[in-house]
């Protein structure tokens, strides 16, 4: 890697989210009521889709009923028919920063505007429903130990970056905000039962769910990819069928024709407005003022802390630096944290805190990486999360667009 020095750039007076010690002190909110109507209808529904090359094809003659022994009436499907146990993505968008593609009704910042810190960027706020408990501390889960992964020959194996004693730690998840963080299961082969990856993604509009574009397989077609939000052993805590099949996924040209860490963000469209029911966060834009600050809180499903079965959280991450890459069009930014640990999985988890109107998510994670100075010479290792105006952007297109 290239040597990168460090420069030292104007702190702006931007607003700090709550610390650490305010959020300590706040107490969870629990209003005690049932769960939305809309909510209770996805626990019985569930999604087939049956691909169909040409020509005519007859459901009904496809389809026949058939009666077990214990009296149950199931549906089989007969012939050369293949089925997809849920629905496949049906388009994908690519984007330039800046440029108010398919949203003409979105006044975004023209080419050179909306820059970092502008106030003329709008910020999209979050929502929480009436019905839902406000959880600033979730409970707990016990974390069962790590095992050490070893290649062959005993080497041992570190996926991404754990500094000292791993502060990562299982919970429950219920209530807001954490009701709107979920397991992507990822299919690029949407034939099978089981996916080829897995990733997380959280709420930022009714339908819209926010995550890195890494998860996303923009080469496969077709391609499926399920959000199920509060995941936790297998299901939702909502509910067993609580999860929507992602119908459209955006990201900019630029992450897929010159790839860049900053620009690692997708927005992704469902087929079920989750939000409406669940909520979902707000975004702003990461303040070059708030380096050093503990304020940020990681959650994710990485593969090391119960195989990916189980959220995890860490609270009190600061991002010591941050690097603009910038195009013709926005400029985005690669924060950098020496204290956030990460795991596969952890792709795509929210980087969020608190401020006094809700809870705002301020970069994805995305990524670790091995930087290089000279005189004195150093290594440093970091886990990387992409934030900037470009991700409000793709969020107020996306609300835009399909909210």
């Amino acid at each position: 890697m290239s040597a990168k020095s460090r420069v030292a750039r104007k702190r702006t007076i931007s607003q700090p989210p709550l610390s650490a010690d305010q959020i300590l002190r706040l107490d969870n909110i629990y209003k005690h009521k049932p769960s939305p109507k809309e909510l209770h209808s996805l626990k019985s529904s569930n999604a087939f889709t049956i691909p169909h090359a040409g020509g005519k094809f007859d459901l009904e003659k496809a389809i026949r009923q058939i009666r077990t022994k214990d009296g149950t009436v199931s549906w089989q499907v007969e012939g050369d028919v293949k089925i997809i146990r849920g629905k496949p993505i049906e388009k994908f968008h690519l984007l330039r920063p800046g440029e108010a593609n398919e949203a003409p009704t979105l006044p975004l910042p023209p080419p050179g505007e909306g820059k970092r810190n502008s106030p003329t960027l709008p910020v999209p706020p979050p929502f929480r429903p009436e019905w839902a408990d406000q959880i600033y501390h979730p409970k707990m889960v016990t974390r069962m130990p790590r095992p050490t992964m070893r290649r062959k020959n005993g080497d041992r194996v570190t996926p991404l970056y754990i500094w000292g004693q791993d502060a990562r730690q299982p919970f429950f998840p219920s209530g807001y905000p954490l009701q709107c963080i979920g397991k992507l299961l990822i299919y690029t082969d949407p034939y099978s039962f089981v996916p080829s990856e897995f990733g997380t993604g959280a709420l930022v509009g009714p339908d819209i769910v926010l995550t890195a574009a890494h998860c996303v397989p923009w080469n496969s077609n077709p391609a499926m990819i399920q959000f199920i939000p509060a995941y936790f052993e297998g299901v939702s805590t909502l509910g067993a069928n609580v999860a929507s099949y992602v119908v459209d996924a955006s990201t900019y040209v630029d992450n897929l024709t010159n790839p860049a860490p900053a620009f690692d963000y997708a927005v992704l469209r469902l087929q079920d407005r989750l939000g409406d029911s669940l909520g979902y966060f707000g975004a702003k834009s990461y303040d070059t003022g708030w380096n050093d600050g503990n304020y940020w809180t990681l959650v994710g499903y990485p593969g090391d802390v119960a195989g990916a079965e189980e959220p995890s959280s860490q609270s009190g991450i600061s991002f010591h630096d941050d690097d603009e890459d910038s195009n013709d069009h926005g400029d985005a930014l690669e924060l950098e944290t020496e204290n956030g640990d990460a795991n596969h999985g952890d792709s795509g988890g929210p980087m969020f805190a608190f401020w006094d109107d809700g809870p705002y998510i301020v970069a994805v994670l995305v990524a670790e990486e091995e930087e290089y100075f000279f005189w004195p010479f150093t290594t440093e290792l970091n886990n990387v999360a992409s934030a900037g105006p470009a991700m409000i952007q793709l969020i107020q297109w996306a609300r835009s667009t399909w909210g």
